[in-house]
């Protein structure tokens, strides 16, 4: 019988499917340097789910900042298979639709959100002023 796959088996997540996440392969001066297309708006769930599956080849989710008006609720920390990681929210001013990922080794990801009921072009509109901030 060998340990666990979970750290934290009381606060697993159900299941969500696969990730649906696009990333560039490497850093670039763009909009954005990925697209997620998250299942809900349950950000304990859905920010759970994205750094367990995150691509390995990328790096590992040490922190995460999200757009308050995204979500259902307001989250302080996610636990996940790698332990417990610090949440933080970004000023409204940056807009919707936006979740910034910071790697081990400090590169950041402005990563776009869009959810299944809303095209993501009507997501970068909504995101805010063009270009990084």
């Amino acid at each position: 019988m060998g340990a666990r796959d979970f750290t934290y088996p009381h606060r697993h997540p159900d299941a969500l499917g696969h990730l649906r996440l696009q990333v560039a392969d490497a850093p670039r001066f763009a909009l954005a340097d990925g697209i997620w297309l998250p299942y809900g708006r349950d950000l304990v769930r859905e920010g759970a789910h994205l750094v367990d599956e995150f691509p390995a080849e990328r790096g590992r989710v040490d922190r995460l900042a999200y757009a308050p008006d995204d979500w259902d609720e307001v989250v302080t920390e996610l636990f996940t298979r790698h332990g417990r990681i610090k949440v933080g929210l970004l000023p409204r001013v940056r807009g919707r639709g936006l979740v910034l990922v910071r790697l081990l080794g400090s590169e950041v990801l402005w990563i776009r959100t869009s959810w299944p009921e809303q095209a993501p072009i009507d997501a970068a509109t909504r995101a805010g002023p063009p270009g990084r901030w």
